[in-house]
């Protein structure tokens, strides 16, 4: 008997009409919307892409294999589409979205996702499929799958792109079978070739990591007979929580974490624990991060800058690891610290919980006339944290009305409120109308902030000579009030009063914003 040929199917208007019918005896498994690859991720450095299937790269699937089609295949193309109510955020989540941009309808959140309103009602996420068009999309997906959108002209709403606008309509391939009289499939027996194997859901991805014998090494551990990649345990061995991670990504450092919690959140590593009874390792249900780190971030400090929400988060995670790489014990550091910002509790670790014990002490120069210097350079996202920059389209209305006056009382009252909104408790200012200055700190540590304000046009803050009368004594019941200046008195003897200058800067190569930044005392 001579081996058979592969046919290739029939297309309309084919002269071919001798091709031989050959039955094909295999189950019908057709074939699935292709999801995203790593092709269609972002740009990523080597290393920390993620990964194209959820299987190891070891084991990989087989190579799709043309087999004999019979010649009563029938094959048709049919536009599938889902609905677009499928893509709607929950009303609490759009309430706390910004505003739409005028220009655009876009609402923008600090880690780069997009949404949009919709005309009949609804927010959805927005995305660009590799063809460059906007679509829905879900929350976890690279590649948007939802239904094609377009802006309303003239408005900030969106709208769905109806299939007869369309350049090119979503396709999927359809194939169907006729059952012929005596059909080798009828018959029982087993099917001649491996069924299609279903992949595992998405709320156990983990299940794909594991890893084969020749990649284990000693940090690895084993759940339910499988063996799992770990991040580093670092210097905390006995720490009780290990984390298990996808094995394609190698080393987590912040950018990586960050970009997988903002595109596909279900990769994350996950955490495990060993139960003493059994020596069993459990892996916990729960997620460790339920969003970006940056919005973390946003959550309890509204109103910084985008550049600034990203530095406080860059240097959050390295301070809570111990370098610029995750750790087992850094990542629990983390979780713990999200916790305590939601229960505003004490903490043992206050430079993980406010940015202001975060920043570096800037350093003052000699200016002219006895007085002091301390620049205030252009911020870049990539920069260690130098200072705290608020973004004054935030709080537009309260910024209008402040650009107006020139009292040194609604400076403070201005500084008093942004810090209240942003958590901080302030010390109730005073009516002085010199040398401004303001009193606060934070529910979840003990440390006392002392900062004077100002008003800087261009790039520096001029700083009075350390024999100057607003530094005296004498003077701070009527400039900070009485249970302020008990209060800085109490911190400075426990070495937990910390010097600040605050307060806008305008300048014509940046947007006006307003900045905090640390110092040594002033009166030295």
């Amino acid at each position: 008997m001579s081996p058979k040929h592969p046919i290739r199917p029939k297309t309309p208007g084919d002269s071919n009409q001798g091709a031989s019918r050959i039955r094909d005896t295999a189950p019908d498994n057709l074939p699935r919307r292709p999801g995203s690859t790593q092709r269609d991720a972002p740009d990523q450095p080597q290393g920390h892409q993620f990964p194209e299937s959820s299987q190891p790269p070891d084991v990989q699937p087989p190579a799709i294999e043309i087999i004999d089609l019979p010649a009563d295949l029938l094959i048709s193309r049919t536009t599938t589409e889902h609905l677009i109510s499928h893509f709607y955020l929950a009303p609490k989540l759009v309430e706390r979205l910004p505003a739409p941009d005028p220009e655009t309808g876009i609402r923008l959140i600090p880690s780069g996702r997009q949404y949009v309103d919709l005309v009949d009602g609804g927010t959805v996420p927005l995305g660009i499929d590799p063809q460059g068009h906007f679509k829905a999309k879900q929350m976890a997906e690279l590649v948007p799958s939802g239904p094609r959108l377009e802006r309303v002209e003239g408005t900030s709403k969106w709208r769905q792109v109806q299939p007869g606008s369309r350049d090119s309509g979503d396709s999927e391939l359809i194939v169907s079978r006729r059952r012929l009289p005596g059909d080798e499939q009828d018959e029982a027996g087993p099917s001649k070739r491996p069924r299609e194997i279903e992949p595992l859901p998405d709320s156990e991805p983990w299940k794909n990591w594991a890893i084969a014998p020749q990649h284990a090494s000693p940090e690895d551990i084993t759940i339910e007979g499988v063996r799992y990649k770990t991040v580093p345990l670092n210097d905390a061995p006995d720490h009780p929580i290990v984390y298990i991670k996808n094995p394609t990504h190698l080393v987590y450092d912040f950018d990586l974490l960050q970009r997988t919690l903002s595109g596909d959140i279900e990769q994350q590593p996950r955490g495990a624990i060993q139960l003493p009874s059994t020596r069993r390792w459990e892996i916990d249900p729960n997620l460790p991060f339920d969003k970006a780190l940056t919005d973390y971030v946003a959550t309890y400090f509204p109103e910084l800058s985008v550049i600034s929400l990203l530095n406080v988060a860059r240097k959050q995670f390295s301070l809570a690891n111990g370098s610029d790489t995750a750790t087992n014990a850094g990542l629990t550091t983390l979780r713990q610290v999200f916790n305590d910002w939601k229960s505003s509790s004490i903490t043992p670790r206050p430079e993980l919980v406010d940015p202001l014990l975060m920043l570096p002490v800037a350093p003052m120069t000699p200016g002219s006339g006895g007085y002091r210097v301390v620049e205030l350079p252009l911020l870049s996202d990539q920069m260690p944290l130098q200072r705290l920059v608020f973004d004054p389209h935030k709080f537009r209305e309260e910024w209008r009305y402040f650009s107006t006056t020139q009292y040194a009382g609604d400076l403070k009252r201005f500084m008093a409120d942004l810090l209240t909104r942003n958590g901080y408790v302030v010390f109730e200012p005073t009516t002085a109308q010199s040398y401004p200055a303001l009193v606060f700190r934070r529910p979840e540590h003990d440390f006392v902030f002392h900062m004077t304000l100002h008003r800087v046009l261009g790039k520096k803050i001029h700083i009075p000579p350390a024999s100057d009368q607003g530094f005296s004594h004498y003077r701070l019941p009527e400039l900070i009030g009485l249970p302020a200046m008990r209060a800085v008195q109490e911190a400075e003897m426990t070495n937990k009063l910390v010097w600040l200058k605050g307060g806008s800067q305008v300048s014509k190569d940046r947007q006006d914003s307003v900045f905090i930044v640390r110092t040594n005392d002033p009166r030295t």
